[in-house]
């Protein structure tokens, strides 16, 4: 699948909140994320659980990793970690979310993921979606 001239790109990363950001945070994360995300073209979805993210981002390359840099340097977040990224041909997983969120108070289910890496752990956040009460 191609997006404009670019073939579409996939990354898992996982981070903590970090110690001085507030809970509250995350809802402006998501409102700006949101924006941003359809303006470039990018769809996901957005795990946390109090403590923990765990972000599956999809779309051009650049886009992509242009946002994972953005995320890795803001100070909300610490531990940021890829767990995975690469060329994928699609379809999209989350194709109509600019940024689908979940917030999930149980404390094990990001446990399953934060230790893989590789395409298994897109498989790994899939698996979680039937858990989850999604907010796209």
């Amino acid at each position: 699948m191609m997006v404009g001239s670019e073939s579409l790109y996939q990354l898992v990363y996982t981070s903590r909140l970090a110690f001085d950001a507030s809970v509250s945070s995350v809802a402006d994360i998501c409102r700006v994320a949101r924006v941003r995300n359809d303006q470039d073209g990018v769809t996901g979805l957005l795990i946390f659980d109090g403590l923990r993210f765990c972000q599956y981002l999809e779309g051009a390359r650049d886009k992509v990793r242009a946002l994972a840099q953005v995320i890795c340097e803001d100070v909300r977040h610490e531990q940021f970690m890829i767990l995975h990224e690469g060329e994928f041909s699609g379809p999209r997983l989350f194709n109509d979310w600019s940024m689908g969120y979940a917030l999930t108070d149980d404390e094990d289910m990001l446990s399953s993921v934060l230790g893989m890496r590789g395409v298994s752990t897109v498989q790994a956040v899939q698996g979680l979606v039937p858990r989850l009460d999604l907010q796209p």
